[in-house]
């Protein structure tokens, strides 16, 4: 139905199109009222998302949720992750946030009774503020590639057992990582590692693939981009979806819910995409402590200390004493107040610094990204006095073929060191200078007339400072290179295609490591294993026997019984507790500092049961199929309860692994007597929340689809509409032009 709404301090009556896509086009005579139409869609799409956000970012889930997130709520308010206590600064992009704050509030203020998600459990909706949406960025840039727990466990594991036999286990690690090493050795051997249970995993997992060309390398002429963002699928989708249109402008892309930030999309000059950069804004410090002071380079400071009070549902506020050094929170004194640990003794804390947890950050920054013109105004809206609360790889591609890759992050310019290891608080050397937005542009107009990123080391040897430590594998991008590679005349379709291209480099690399292992062993089982996975393509697809095999096979760590087995139990918790350090190629295992027979004899172990395995699920060999244990299922979390039981999707057979570009992350070991959610032994849980090909030739359409689709609203039929075309990798073509929607609804403010 058409419906007439009203927003206060408007400039003009503009029209609000739902398309047949689920996505809204807000057609208005500015560019303030674009982004008010764009706030209430969103309070009315994904009201409840966005509130959730906030209390995250806030630091006040506790208080509606209970008990289970009084640790989250002090870990954020001991970092400062909302923004409120270091002050929110003005921003040239605060206009923009008004604006869009007007349309979401003025969405609230219809609400007569709350919505079936709040009522649930007795929440009420408020209006929201700057400071909520300078804390959503700040929430972000906290949870995406944290490499802390890493950096503890690895220096922890270094004194115990060996410089040597862990120093190719960091992707970086210099002689004066080493050092610190040797200097820190009482307390590294000593570190407790109990902070690393404060990390919500839930949160922490991202990813994405992003390239673009120029037109040297188009058919069209023009520039072209392709994006998909990885995510954890859910319905709502982490992500909602808009077109904005003023006179001579339109933005289209993926916005955070309550944040009027287009983090992907385009605009008649401009195509953008990110991927989490895996880049490394925190350091470890190991602190002297004499009493309450710690020791400096220039003698003795007094530690701070602060009180938070978390509101508990159902419960007595309850205080919590944060005690910082200079450089951060002291981490046994966190987990020592929210009763995890005794209270600590001895000479010797550690302190976490987090870089942007020194910086405070406006609500406006990144709001005036989509009004840039051209590749470079992009990049003076990406930074505010060379802070950002980003944490990515940003390529940008405009009209004009001018292509730039940024990083955008927060970051310590570290000096000798690469930072992989925690650091002695009292040397002078580890007092960093903070990384400046120009040194942080790192590409302009490439000779390849290309870019890519996919949370790999974009850098390299390059580097000008340690940026991605803890990056990931790089086989999606050496992909995407090798797809482009020397091509040219390349269409969408070309760019679509290989978002679901299947191929695995790191798993063409790794299984002729392990061939050996299991050739002519004797073994039938392993005989059986050796052909399946001789005779694979590496394309993961979900009729293939050996990616059944394969994939499995890494699920179950042999790498971690292994060292269990090698050197004792504290590798045990090595997968949570720093997965960026987990070596599963047998060439980070060599003799003589390594066991050779008890290394093929627990590579073997877990092959076998991995057979043993296939057959009790599937059958003999011939019948296995990677799509019959490894599937798409993803959900509402009250999929339970009316009237949400309608808001999921699959299982499906489903291809794909985490280094395909057809990503697909799984949970799950596999099969055998214990299964994943709803009997799916390996559930796809994290991929593309969305796919998104640009041409700068045709800016009125491009190339679109969602893993489930764009509403959030109980009994919708836009919460899944995507699903199954985004199953086949297909994609829908969107139009920004009025004329050309198929319009299911026009609202009218006015």
């Amino acid at each position: 139905m058409d419906q007439a709404l009203h927003i206060p301090n408007r400039d003009d009556a503009f029209d609000i199109c739902w398309d047949d896509l689920g996505i809204p086009h807000v057609y208005a005579t500015t560019v303030a009222d674009a982004f008010r139409g764009m706030g209430y869609v969103e309070g009315y799409e994904r009201l409840w998302q966005i509130h959730l956000s906030c209390l995250y970012a806030n630091g006040n889930a506790a208080e509606v949720f209970g008990e289970r997130f009084v640790r989250q709520d002090v870990l954020h308010r001991a970092f400062d992750v909302p923004a409120r206590r270091l002050g929110i600064p003005e921003s040239e992009g605060d206009w923009i946030v008004d604006a869009y704050l007007e349309g979401l509030n003025a969405y609230v203020a219809t609400l007569a009774e709350p919505p079936p998600e709040f009522a649930g459990i007795n929440a009420t909706p408020r209006p929201f503020t700057r400071a909520d949406i300078a804390a959503r960025y700040r929430f972000s840039s906290w949870f995406q590639a944290r490499s802390w727990p890493e950096k503890m466990f690895l220096g922890r594991t270094m004194v115990r057992h060996g410089v040597d036999r862990f120093r190719d286990h960091a992707p970086t690690f210099s002689e004066a990582d080493a050092q610190a090493v040797a200097t820190l050795g009482e307390p590294l051997g000593e570190l407790d590692l109990t902070p690393i249970a404060l990390i919500n995993p839930a949160l922490n997992f991202s990813g994405s693939n992003n390239w673009a060309v120029t037109g040297h390398r188009t058919a069209s002429g023009l520039p072209m981009l392709a994006t998909d963002p990885h995510q954890p699928h859910s319905i709502p989708n982490t992500f909602f979806y808009v077109h904005l249109h003023a006179p001579g402008w339109d933005v289209f892309g993926a916005s955070f819910p309550g944040v009027p930030y287009f983090m992907m999309g385009y605009t008649r000059d401009v195509a953008w995409g990110l991927t989490t950069g895996f880049t490394d804004n925190y350091d470890v410090y190991i602190e002297e402590v004499d009493g309450d002071r710690a020791r400096t380079p220039t003698g003795w400071s007094s530690l701070d200390r602060r009180t938070e009070t978390i509101a508990v549902r159902d419960e007595d506020a309850r205080e919590f004493e944060i005690v910082t050094s200079r450089h951060g929170p002291v981490l046994e004194n966190l987990t020592h107040a929210l009763g995890m640990r005794d209270a600590p003794t001895g000479r010797f804390r550690t302190a976490l610094r987090w870089a942007l947890g020194h910086n405070p950050t406006s609500a406006g920054t990144l709001a005036r990204l989509p009004l840039a013109r051209t590749a470079e105004e992009f990049a003076g809206t990406l930074f505010e006095n060379d802070v950002t609360p980003l944490v990515n790889n940003i390529i940008a591609v405009d009209r004009h073929n001018s292509l730039r890759r940024f990083i955008v992050a927060t970051l310590p310019k570290r000096r000798d060191v690469t930072g992989v290891v925690p650091l002695p608080g009292w040397d002078a050397r580890y007092d960093f200078e903070q990384a400046t937005a120009a040194e942080l542009t790192v590409e302009v107009d490439p000779p390849s007339h290309f870019a890519v990123t996919a949370n790999n080391d974009t850098l390299g040897a390059e580097a000008p400072f340690p940026i991605h430590t803890f990056a990931a594998n790089s086989a999606r991008a050496d992909r995407v290179v090798e797809l482009v590679g020397e091509g040219d005349a390349f269409t969408a379709a070309d760019f679509e295609a290989m978002q679901a291209d299947l191929k695995d480099l790191r798993a063409a690399t790794l299984v002729p490591e392990f061939l050996p292992f299991i050739e002519d062993t004797g073994d039938p089982k392993l005989d059986v294993v050796h052909r399946v996975l001789a005779d694979w393509d590496y394309r993961a697809e979900a009729s293939s026997p050996a990616a059944a095999v394969h994939y499995t096979f890494l699920d179950r760590m042999w790498h971690c019984r292994f060292l269990v087995r090698s050197l004792g139990k504290d590798f045990a918790v090595q997968p949570a507790a720093a997965p960026s350090l987990n070596r599963v190629e047998p060439r980070y295992y060599p003799a003589p500092i390594w066991d050779q027979d008890l290394l093929a004899e627990s590579i073997q172990e877990v092959y076998r049961g991995v057979y043993d395995d296939l057959v009790r699920e599937l059958g003999a060999p011939e019948q296995w199929r990677y799509g019959a244990i490894h599937q798409v299922h993803f959900w509402h979390t009250l999929r339970k309860r009316p009237p949400w039981e309608d808001m999921q999707v699959g299982p499906v057979p489903f291809g794909g692994s985490g280094t395909t570009l057809a990503m697909a992350m799984h949970m799950g070991r596999g099969p055998g007597k214990e299964s994943g959610d709803d009997r799916v032994p390996q559930r796809v849980f994290h991929g593309p929340a969305f796919r998104l090909v640009v041409d700068l030739a045709n800016p009125d359409h491009c190339r679109f689809v969602i893993a489930s689709g764009n509403s959030g609203r109980p009994r919708s039929r836009h919460a899944t509409d995507h699903f199954e075309t985004w199953l086949k990798s297909e994609h829908y073509t969107v139009t920004l032009l009025r004329d050309e929607l198929t319009v299911e609804e026009t609202w009218r403010i006015a």
